[in-house]
């Protein structure tokens, strides 16, 4: 018996879950670029701190590692449950996402190690 059975509200998750997805995406999209554009020109260093500046890089920043580490990301083939996957654009978005969480992780690590230890 060679049958996959899927459970029966399987494409109404999916679906549901690319909807929530992409609405997450525009949502933190447009509360960077309103962050960003209506911050007033006083605003932009705060106690010696330029926080327009940091705001950008940290946007731009991001942008720049999602895109390298798609770039880096693997296409090669695999096999998940039987089932061979073989879409370049799908495995290399896997491998973005995960690069992309660990290096955004460790940074996190990073900075928390820093500012314990900076006077």
């Amino acid at each position: 018996m060679n049958s996959i059975v899927t459970p029966f509200f399987a494409d109404l998750m999916l679906w549901l879950m690319y909807i929530m997805i992409g609405a997450a995406l525009l949502v933190s999209g447009y509360s960077v670029w309103h962050g960003l554009r209506t911050r007033r020109k006083g605003d932009d260093i705060i106690n010696g701190v330029p926080a327009g500046r940091i705001g950008w890089c940290v946007a731009i920043g991001f942008v720049l590692l999602l895109v390298v580490t798609f770039l880096l990301g693997s296409s090669k083939p695999i096999v998940t449950n039987g089932e061979r996957f073989t879409d370049v654009f799908w495995l290399k978005t896997t491998d973005m996402f995960i690069y992309t969480s660990i290096l955004l992780i460790i940074g996190c690590f990073v900075s928390a190690i820093v500012s314990r230890f900076r006077s």
